[in-house]
Formats: structure tokens, sequence, C-alpha cells
């Protein structure tokens, strides 16, 4: 069987069984149907078969094509060759030839053997009405194309993101959306939902109009109606629509029917998918029973720079006092030194060799100029996620972040109702997300994963944390930087001495400040009478370094001007976490855990029965029992920057093993040495060769266990570049 590779990622969280009858019901997703004929309305029509052929950088693959976009969820295509990057494009009638928007490149492997490639297309909010024609274009070496075939989408939903807000959505200007009542709706049950243009055409001159009608037996009444203007100040955006459905009950089956169509001067109908429905919702009345969750991820921060961790600074006292109030996990341990395979960890329960997500196609070598120059592969399809099972269970899902890496072209907004970026600091971030809480908590149960990410580089200490923090611990710095200061880690260049200490000082003035923000949102929940039916955690993905140990990396070969990401070091994978459940004591679990380990523990402490993972249930550890499954073998892999390592923990025993023979094994023994300083892999042999071989053992069994958990075990979820986005990996570091 050939390798398949997925690009990018739509859906929302796997396959469900129908949901329950909950307070919340997601109306879309009764649509559901075998290869996406419920979201059509019918069987679909056979999709064609696109002829083989080759694509050079001098001579691209092109053929003409009459493909209804609606219809074709994916293209799969069967290709060998030396080529590394591929740019899909398409044409539509309105088009003059190929546009450089309507457009995505991916990673191809290179190595000349045939592999089976998905393009995903079910997110890209350029592809729809009808596609006259497809161009395949390399940028070096060859590829050839053995078979290209078009798939059926395989939800009834399309990812679409309007404003940095992405939900599942259901496109207008087709067949009208025929969507399920129940029989005896209860007077107040609200319907919701979300309309908009796409970008595209969200212009000047252009109208979408949207439609509800409410069918009773042979009785049609038309029962709402909203008008969307293109152009109108601050871009694309979702509008939000509510309004109280007629209660009581019928005699009939009832139905509520969907439509959307677009048009402007001389073309009074655009083509379909120009408007859209973004995650139609039926919402009965009542308070909603049970608990809600808020996952908070402060992303670039280390646990030892905490009170509650041993730091004597007092930086952190609002997430000092909360660790007095609820859990603290001593040792909590992320999979990769980086974010999105450890979110993906947290996110899904699954260990990074499972889920896929964070692997690299590219070249390892630190000399070559294209050393950072590849795209890692997101999240397959499929996986079932933290949001996705909460959904299911009748939570509305919501995600307010900033971080490049966790966008929906990475397929971590799967399972999410209303997933939304904000490029700003944590004070909008904790505005934007209380805002979320104060509208929907009231009438539902809710899901919030707020993602922070103001102690990543580039630092911008805001006043009065850059003088009362920063200026104190480095009060003799005199240099060229100010209270913005960039680490820069694409450079080779590593920051002269003198400026180092002015780095650290700035991310520590970024901690105070984020600390002061998260009292903010405590207070917040507090004031909306949430703190008493909400469990709240707090967590890092990885921590960083502050060229501590420049001499030592040097000699084991090792990228030297990261921030993070190149080793496995503690510094980078020992990280917060922190639980408060209402009603349950304060507790410190000192035994080592993983983050995977929270997805099925976050389930549990909501009331919500986890689905199989890889996760340890921590919920007995909470009361002082031992866990329910013992797991001695604890593991760190994929590493971002430098050549590939990974590293398994043992007790007390730390062994990091480079993948490249050339480079030396090490082995550290925590509890004498937990700086990691000392390497005893040439004085400990036959142990240093027990846990690689404990080590490999435990790596081929998670990459064995995708068939367990993916749809699609073959597969790896290689995430396309849109042109857009390369910018700004290049401006955070991540290429070069």
């Amino acid at each position: 069987m050939l390798p398949v590779v997925l690009l990018a990622v739509a859906g929302c969280g796997g396959r469900p069984a129908a949901p329950p009858p909950e307070k919340l019901a997601h109306l879309g997703d009764q649509l559901r149907g075998g290869s996406g004929e419920a979201a059509a309305g019918g069987a679909l029509p056979a999709l064609p078969a696109l002829p083989a052929g080759e694509a050079t950088p001098e001579a691209p693959y092109e053929v003409a094509a009459e493909l209804s976009a609606s219809l074709v969820g994916r293209l799969r295509l069967e290709a060998e060759g030396t080529a590394r990057l591929a740019t899909l494009s398409w044409r539509l009638p309105q088009d003059r030839g190929f546009t450089r928007f309507r457009a995505l490149s991916f990673p191809v492997a290179g190595d000349g053997q045939p592999h089976v490639y998905e393009v995903d297309l079910e997110r890209e909010a350029h592809w729809h009405g009808e596609v006259l024609g497809l161009r395949l274009a390399v940028d070096g070496g060859r590829l050839r194309l053995l078979k290209v075939g078009a798939e059926a989408p395989e939800e009834p939903y399309r990812s679409m993101s309007l404003g940095g807000e992405t939900m599942p959505s259901l496109a207008g200007g087709g067949r009208p959306i025929e969507l399920p009542l129940p029989d005896d709706l209860p007077a107040g049950t609200f319907f919701e939902a979300h309309v908009g243009l796409l970008p595209e055409y969200d212009r000047p001159g252009v109208t979408a109009a949207f439609s509800a009608t409410l069918v009773d037996g042979e009785e049609r009444r038309p029962w709402l109606r909203e008008t969307v203007a293109g152009g109108s100040a601050g871009g694309p955006a979702w509008r939000l629509v509510r309004r109280e459905l007629p209660g009581g009950p019928s005699r009939h089956p009832r139905r509520l029917v969907l439509e959307a169509a677009a048009g402007r001067a001389g073309e009074p109908r655009l083509p379909e998918g120009a408007a859209v429905w973004g995650d139609p919702l039926l919402i009965r009345p009542g308070r909603p029973d049970g608990r809600n969750l808020v996952v908070i991820l402060v992303d670039t921060l280390r646990a030892d720079v905490l009170g509650s961790y041993g730091d004597s600074l007092g930086l952190t006292p609002r997430l000092d006092a909360f660790a007095r109030q609820g859990v603290r996990f001593a040792e909590m341990l992320a999979p990769s030194p980086w974010t999105l395979p450890s979110v993906c960890s947290l996110l899904t329960g699954l260990q990074p060799q499972t889920h896929g997500a964070g692997q690299r196609f590219g070249d390892f070598d630190p000399a070559s100029p294209r050393q950072n120059d590849f795209a890692p592969t997101g999240l397959p399809g499929g996986v079932r996620t933290l949001a996705g099972t909460l959904r299911r269970q009748g939570f509305y899902t919501m995600g307010v972040y900033q971080n490049f890496y966790i966008l929906p072209g990475f397929g971590v907004h799967q399972g999410f109702d209303d997933y939304t970026s904000y490029e700003d600091r944590a004070e909008v971030l904790v505005d934007r997300a209380l805002e979320r809480l104060r509208r929907t908590a009231g009438d539902r149960r809710t899901f919030l994963y707020l993602h922070l990410f103001d102690m990543h580089s580039p630092y911008s200490a805001p006043e009065p944390e850059c003088t009362r923090v920063a200026r104190r611990l480095a009060p003799a710095y005199r240099g060229r930087l100010g209270c913005e200061a960039d680490r820069n880690p694409e450079r080779t260049v590593i920051p002269p001495p003198a400026d180092r200490p002015w780095f650290a000082a700035l991310y520590r003035a970024e901690l105070a400040y984020t600390d002061r923000q998260l009292g903010r949102f405590f207070d917040g929940l507090r004031a909306a009478g949430l703190e008493g039916r909400t469990v709240v955690a707090v967590v890092s993905d990885h921590g960083e370094e502050f060229w501590d140990r420049l001499d030592q990396e040097a000699r084991l070969g090792y990228e030297t001007n990261s921030d993070h990401g190149h080793t496995l070091y503690q510094e980078l994978v020992h990280v917060p976490a922190l639980l408060r459940i209402p009603g349950r004591r304060p507790a410190v679990v000192r035994d080592p855990v993983q983050l995977a380990d929270l997805f099925p523990t976050l389930l549990r402490t909501v009331g919500v029965e986890p689905p199989a993972s890889q996760g340890v249930d921590l919920t007995p550890l909470l009361d002082g029992r031992p866990a329910a499954v013992e797991r001695p073998t604890l593991m760190a892999d994929v590493i971002l920057h430098g050549r590939p390592r990974w590293s398994v923990r043992r007790g007390p025993w730390k062994l990091v093993v480079a993948r490249d023979p050339a480079l030396p094994a090490e082995l550290y023994d925590l509890r004498r040495d937990p700086g990691e300083r000392t390497n005893l892999a040439a004085r400990e042999p036959r142990l240093a060769a027990a846990m690689r071989a404990w080590g490999e053992r435990e790596l081929a069994a998670r990459r064995k266990a995708r068939s367990l958990f993916l749809p699609h075990a073959d597969t790896l979820g290689a995430t396309y570049l849109e042109w857009r986005y390369i910018t700004k990996l290049r401006a955070l570091g991540y290429l070069k």
C-alpha cells in the first residue's frame, strides 16, 4: 500500500453518532451522510478522473476540468518525483487565467518514490463555484502524476474563516438546506446562526440575502430574512442572527429551510458558496445543567518562573493564588518543545507519533541554507478532539487564540463552533474571551480554549511591567534594546552576551503582564457568576531557553540560536499545569504526567465519558490514589530546529537520542543533575542501551497505534502553506 499524505484538514472532529437531545442542538449535524450525500441533498454524480501528466518548473501540469466545487472535498494525487514543493491553482469562470490567491502550496516527499497525496479543499475559501481548470506547478525537480482524482466531501460543513473567525459553515446559492426540527419545541427555543460573504465577494455593490422558511406539513411560512451588504467597514466578518422559534406541539414533521444567494449589479447571482450560513443552532430555554470547561494555554511558559513552582521573584501573584485553590501538577511534561505537536496532544489525548502533527518534510542539516524551509504536518482530519467530544455532548465550543501554528490550516480547529484568531496582546484576547462567555454560558454549556502568546518572542513588554520588572531585573543594561526586542531565532548570529540578560528580563516582564491579565480573566469569570460551575485549567505547551548552555549544545550538534524547539532539555519540556475544580480541595500531584493525560482528565471533571486515547486519567491522583494505568515510560519527540532527536524517561533517568548516528546519545540522572549538564552515556552504557530499546519499542507502538485512532492510518496530515502565511512564518523565525 502506498503511503498517503493528507493536505490540510477540515471537519468537526471525527464521525460521531447522532447527538443526544441536549439543550443545544447543532442543526447541521443532521445532514451527515455517507460520502457527503446528505449534505448535497441526494446522491452525488460520479466525479471525474483527471488525466495523468508531469509537472516541472518550466512546464506545470495543466488540465481543463468542469468541477462543481461544492461536490469536491479533496483531490487525490498519486505522484512520484524529486520536487519538494508543489502549488495547486484553480480557475473559475470570472478569472483571467490562474490567480495567486486561488492557489495553495504544499510539500512533497521528493524521494523518487510513489506517494498518495490528498489535497483537502473543504476549508479553502477560494474553492467554490464552478472550477474550469487546474494547474500544478513545482519549484524544482519534477513531479510525475500517475493518477489524479476528485473525491466528495465527507462532512456537510465546510470550515470557513471570515475576519479570523472560523466556524463550520453551510454554503448557500445551491439547493436549499433543509433541517428537521423536533416535534415538540418548548416556548423560548431560539434559532441561532451566523451569516457572511466570502472575502472575495465582500465588496461594495454586492448584497447577500439569507432567508429561513418554516415548513409545517404542507404549510410554508417565511420566517426570517437577513441582508448582508458587501464592503462594510472592518472587512469580512460573520454576523450573528438569533430569533425565537414558535413553540408548541405539531401534528406534522417540521423543517427549517435555509437559503442564501449573493449578487451585484449586472450579475444578479454570484457563484454557489459566495454566501454562507455559519453553524446553525437550536437552543432550548432554561439554565444549563453541569459544569463548563475553560482551558488556558500560556504559550512558551516554563514551569520554574512561577512562584508556585519555586520562583522567588513574586511576579505571578494571581497564578500562585490560583494554584493554592486547585491542583498543581508538579511535573507535567510536554511531548515536544514547540507548539503544534504539544497542543495537538493536549487536545486529542494522542502522542505526536500517533496524531502525526508537527512532523517535518525538508532538509535537517543545520549547515544547509534550506534547513528551515519545511512545512510541518498538521492534525489529520477525522481525529477525535477535546472540542469535538464536548460538542457532541451538547457543549458550545469556542477558541480564542494567537499563534500561527494553531491556525485552521494546521487542523487544530476541528470540533470548534467558533475558533477566532487575534493578533493582539493578552488584554484583548481576555476581553474577547469574557465577552463570548457572557454571551453563551447563560443558555448552554460552554468550552473555551484561550491561547495567549505574549511570552513568545518577539517581546513587547508594556508598562508598567517593562519598568517595574525588566529594568529592575537588569538595572545595569545600557544596550540598544528597549522594551521591544526580537530574538530572531532564524538568524545565525547569536546576540552578544551583554544583551542576553535583557532578553531574559523582558521575558519576565511579559510573564508579569500575562499574570495580571489572567487575574482579570479570573475576576471576570467570578463577576459573570461562572466561577462556581466552571472547571479551569492553566497549562503551557513548552518552555523557553536563554543561551544558558551554548557550549553544550554546540558540542552535541544542536542548533544553538533557537529559543525553543531545538532541544529536549527540561527548560523546554517541563511545563506548569494548574487545575481548579469547583468543590474539590487543593492538592499537589508529584507523579510525572504528560499533556495527553489532561484529555481524559478534563472530560471526567465535567462529567463526560472520555473516548479512547493514549492519555492516562489523572482523577485518581487528585485524591491521592494511584493512577488507573501505570506508565513507567515518558517520552518527548518532534524537534523543530536542527537534527531530529527523541528522549525517554524512566524514573530519574533520561536518555536523549539523535536519529543521526554520528551524534552522541545523552544520559542524565535528573535526581542528582536536574540541569542536565553531566552526560553519563559513556559511563553507563548498559543503562543507555536498555533505555534506547525501551524508547524504540514505545515509538514503534505509538506509530502502530495510528490505526486505532485515525480514520486513515497510513496518512500524514501535511499542511499546505497558503502564500499569505509564509511571510508570517518567516517573521516568527519558523522559516528562513
